[in-house]
């Protein structure tokens, strides 16, 4: 009995970091390395949220903790956040999602302009009214010709 325990070793966090980065997955799995680290996730409206991925499902359905939702306008060099608290993440919804090296997070928003967060909301919907606009005319345009646009409102990444 004593020699049992002996023999088995448990794995350290890094070892086990270094494990699981030997395997490419190719499905929910390969979000497990991420689990309590902070992450960013676009979602197919366009919204991005930063914060603390607590846990996940085999639908990607995610939740973060410490959340924030962020809007960027890179031409004009602005930004805008708001905390969201706890939020989920239902999965069909994401795009993508990576982790958030903390140490140079917030290196990019120091040459930014932080604005109100319900100015940039209507900055947003304004651009992306624009944009359905835009789209709708080049499906219209491609239709004639007997091509497919492929374009959805709710796709605004």
């Amino acid at each position: 009995m004593m020699s049992q325990k002996k023999d088995s070793k448990k794995i350290t966090e890094g070892e086990a970091d270094l494990y699981l980065d030997q395997y490419n997955f190719t499905t929910t799995a390969a979000i497990v390395g991420s689990v309590d680290r902070k992450v960013f996730v676009l979602l197919r409206d366009g919204r991005i949220l930063f914060g603390v991925l607590r846990t996940f499902d085999q639908y990607a359905n995610l939740i973060l903790q410490y959340c924030v939702e962020r809007i960027y306008f890179t031409e004009e060099n602005k930004y805008a956040e708001e905390l969201r608290g706890v939020f989920m993440v239902r999965g069909e919804n994401v795009v993508m999602l990576g982790e958030v090296d903390i140490d140079k997070e917030d290196k990019p928003l120091e040459m930014m302009e932080k604005i109100p967060f319900k100015e940039a909301l209507k900055i947003q919907k304004e651009q992306n009214q624009q944009k359905c606009k835009l789209e709708t005319q080049k499906s219209k345009d491609m239709a004639a010709y007997g091509l497919v646009h492929d374009f959805h409102k709710s796709d605004m990444y």
